[in-house]
């Protein structure tokens, strides 16, 4: 069987082969009726358009790149997956690519998806070399940053504010009556990441403002997982009773590793030990984890960064959008309960 063509399609719809193609874009001229019809029509020869040729055709890709650090992270599993779907109500498609956090693998991706001629970029910064950057501003393809940045940054950029995260968990420990607090960090390797980096200040910032010490003592470098949280955990266990009443973690996921370990120990989180996460990942809500957690809105941040994006490449016009996203407590049974039953 010969593969089908438009001209097949409007030979049995009846219309012009431009009526086609117009009907499979969204926002074009044709009546509902005639695009419907088309539609069916398409559908009932099983017709599968060629979106890239057509692109190519009038000089675009209707790409857009997708650079983050570890696709297996759960945040950026959310990311993408709504990028996904605001980009393909607009006719795009999202390239996927991630570093690992290796410098030379972001250089390595961006050259790729330059050279498949993406039309702008979410970025998803590593920190570690600005050549990737530099490559993208160079050949004047519109991009945006998402989640974190570094200082100092003036290109787009759509972020969580990480000092006020700090802030938030620091003044829900001294509500608590909270003595002394820790920090769980990334690894060390990972720690100049400006978004720990960003916490870090917010929370030893606000504990002073308190009259709760805190100091680089304070810091105890995990990582990003379960496992690492317990890992860190247990080491600071093994040194004897623990001195913390208040413990913030980089994650959710490293505060499940601690809580798991604590209370392995015999230390009842909620009761003897205030646990707050970060990022409010949907097991958080679980009865038996319970945690509280510093909520960000990585729906509404990917959102706004693919939609002003696609702004700035249809328009086409500079992309100078820059927003900061207020994070939010919410509060479970890991701190509400705490000092209770003591």
């Amino acid at each position: 069987m010969k593969n089908v063509t438009i001209k097949d399609i409007a030979n049995i719809a009846g219309v012009s082969e431009t009526t086609v193609s117009l009907s499979f874009q969204p926002n074009s001229r044709i009546s509902k009726a005639t695009r419907e019809r088309v539609l069916k029509v398409a559908h009932d020869l099983r017709y599968v358009r060629n979106s890239v040729a057509q692109n190519l055709r009038g000089g675009r890709t209707k790409t857009i790149g997708f650079i983050v650090n570890d696709i297996n992270n759960y945040i950026y599993h959310i990311m993408s997956t709504v990028a996904a779907q605001i980009g393909n109500q607009f006719g795009f498609q999202l390239l996927y690519a991630d570093t690992q956090w290796d410098p030379s693998k972001a250089i390595e991706v961006t050259k790729t998806m330059l050279a498949k001629q993406v039309e702008g970029f979410m970025l998803s910064l590593n920190e570690k070399e600005d050549v990737s950057l530099d490559l993208i501003r160079h050949a004047n393809i519109p991009y945006v940053v998402i989640d974190t940045i570094p200082k100092p940054f003036d290109g787009a950029y759509v972020v969580n504010d990480g000092v006020e995260i700090g802030k938030i968990a620091a003044t829900h420990f001294a509500e608590l009556g909270c003595k002394r607090v820790a920090f769980f960090n990334a690894s060390k390797e990972m720690s100049l990441f400006s978004a720990f980096t960003q916490q870090i200040e917010g929370l030893e910032s606000s504990l002073h403002s308190f009259g709760i010490p805190f100091s680089d003592e304070d810091i105890f470098y995990a990582g990003l997982t379960v496992e690492e949280g317990n890992r860190a955990c247990t080491k600071l266990l093994e040194r004897g009773a623990c001195p913390y009443d208040g413990i913030l973690c980089v994650n959710d996921y490293v505060a499940y590793g601690v809580m798991q370990t604590a209370e392995k120990h015999g230390i009842k989180i909620g009761r003897d030990l205030a646990l707050i996460g970060i990022d409010n990942l949907e097991f958080s809500a679980l009865d038996r984890i319970s945690l509280s957690s510093i909520a960000i809105d990585y729906h509404k941040m990917t959102t706004l960064a693919v939609s002003k994006l696609i702004d700035s490449i249809e328009g086409p016009k500079e992309m100078t959008y820059q927003k900061t996203l207020a994070p939010k407590l919410i509060i479970r049974e890991s701190t509400r309960t705490f000092g209770k039953g003591k």
